[in-house]
């Protein structure tokens, strides 16, 4: 996710097949029409409308999205965290976090009714929280509300435990503040005071890769933009560092398995439909 906003809604009117999808940071998936099915390793996981699904971070899924056999609309809201919110979470919260036993793998789940409630407010701050701005507070705080729900619930461990890749996401903070520069190893590691040599071994050490952050980084760009804005294709390639249209789709196809001018027609054909008067 690489939107301002902590916060992307995303629609399918076809059954969409994702390979490889990168989870950059903790993120909670909310389905409400259709379905969500997970693979992760042996791990399967599926969610249907009114469920809610958390995945851990710096990992690549693949991800089925299946509409609704009666609508035949698949939507869910994707809720990822402004920098610093879990830091300051913690900060305000620890003693009590840590008291609590949380699942910190994938899982799916049926929230409580105090967490919808909360996951409602937040859904209503985020629109209108800027950066920097008195609904941006309220909107973590709201958040916090939502994570301390989920929490006495003995769930979505994973949205809030602490990183142990701090590397990792120091790199990628950096990285994804420019998607379309050809960021190179020895910039980022410059910015962050090291060596080339000592950021490879510190992504190693966290099990990761300068190669893999970006690409990956890209590719998470890339999804948001094509099912998410009307952004034409090309403009979306050199958005994430490709001059070249043609490399991106490319790109974009070896990642997913699926070629994003494909993907844009399933997220958008229901639109038209509805547009034309035809039932979508």
């Amino acid at each position: 996710m690489s939107n301002s906003l902590p916060l992307l809604a995303f629609h399918s009117y076809q059954t969409l097949r994702l390979s490889r999808t990168p989870i950059l940071a903790p993120l909670l998936i909310v389905v409400t029409s259709g379905s969500k099915q997970i693979r992760l390793g042996k791990q399967r996981l599926i969610a249907p409308a009114g469920s809610w699904l958390v995945l851990p971070g710096q990992q690549r899924v693949e991800m089925i999205n299946q509409p609704d056999r009666h609508s035949g609309h698949y939507h869910a809201w994707a809720l990822g965290q402004l920098d610093g919110w879990r830091a300051r979470l913690h900060e305000l919260f620890a003693p009590q976090l840590a008291n609590v036993a949380l699942p910190r793998s994938a899982e799916a789940f049926e929230p409580t009714e105090k967490a919808r409630e909360a996951f409602a407010s937040l859904l209503a701050l985020l629109p209108s929280a800027e950066r920097g701005s008195l609904q941006a507070a309220q909107a973590e705080h709201a958040w916090q509300g939502l994570v301390l729900a989920l929490a006495a619930a003995g769930q979505g461990g994973a949205l809030f435990s602490q990183s142990h890749r701090h590397t990792g996401e120091r790199a990628l903070r950096l990285l994804r503040s420019d998607l379309s520069r050809d960021w190179q190893a020895g910039e980022i590691a410059m910015q962050l005071a090291m060596s080339s040599a000592t950021l490879r071994r510190k992504l190693a050490a966290e099990g990761l890769s300068f190669s893999r952050l970006r690409q990956d980084a890209r590719m998470d760009q890339a999804l948001s933009l094509i099912s998410c804005s009307p952004q034409p294709l090309g403009e979306i390639a050199a958005a994430c560092g490709y001059q070249s249209p043609s490399r991106f789709a490319a790109a974009f196809q070896r990642q997913f398995g699926c070629a994003p001018s494909t993907l844009r027609q399933m997220s958008t054909a229901g639109e038209k439909s509805r547009e034309a008067g035809a039932p979508a």
